[in-house]
């Protein structure tokens, strides 16, 4: 009888605790009246390899996957970067902060991974996001784009 007791008073107390952690787990990201949502404060972010490419902290570069070159003035290559983020988190991340620094959206693609793809200047921007087992995987490839390749309006591209 004994037994039952305790059996039961810790499990009401194993409940508790958890309803108390769920409890604060939720309340720490819910907006507050006049704040930020979870979504625009839950990445913060660095600049990484390109200048003007806002790159979240909570994501690491893998230095064996990723190539930086200097093109001139700027830089142009591929980094790829590795963290435990979720993907949608990570393509909301680019899609606020790259406009922030002169970077025109041109395309956002969504299957099992996303591709968004930028445009600055005489520069490219294109950033595949993926899922896997334990990690999101994010490259990030900025290239130079040739002067008059873009086609005009009214124009067919095969």
């Amino acid at each position: 009888m004994l037994m039952k007791r305790i059996g039961s008073l810790v499990a009401l107390v194993v409940l508790f605790f958890l309803a108390q952690w769920t409890l604060i787990g939720c309340a720490s990201i819910s907006p507050k009246e006049g704040g930020t949502t979870f979504s625009e404060t839950a990445l913060r972010g660095s600049f990484s390899g390109f200048e003007d490419v806002l790159i979240p902290s909570d994501i690491s570069v893998d230095r064996k996957k990723s190539q930086v070159y200097s093109a001139g003035k700027v830089k142009v290559g591929l980094l790829t970067f590795k963290g435990r983020v979720e993907p949608d988190s990570l393509a909301d991340f680019f899609q606020n902060n790259l406009p922030r620094n002169g970077w025109k959206l041109m395309t956002s693609l969504k299957d099992r991974d996303h591709t968004l793809i930028f445009l600055k200047d005489d520069r490219v921007c294109v950033i595949t996001i993926s899922e896997t087992w334990f990690t999101s995987v994010c490259e990030v490839r900025v290239g130079l784009v040739e002067k008059g390749a873009e086609p005009s309006k009214g124009t067919t591209t095969r």
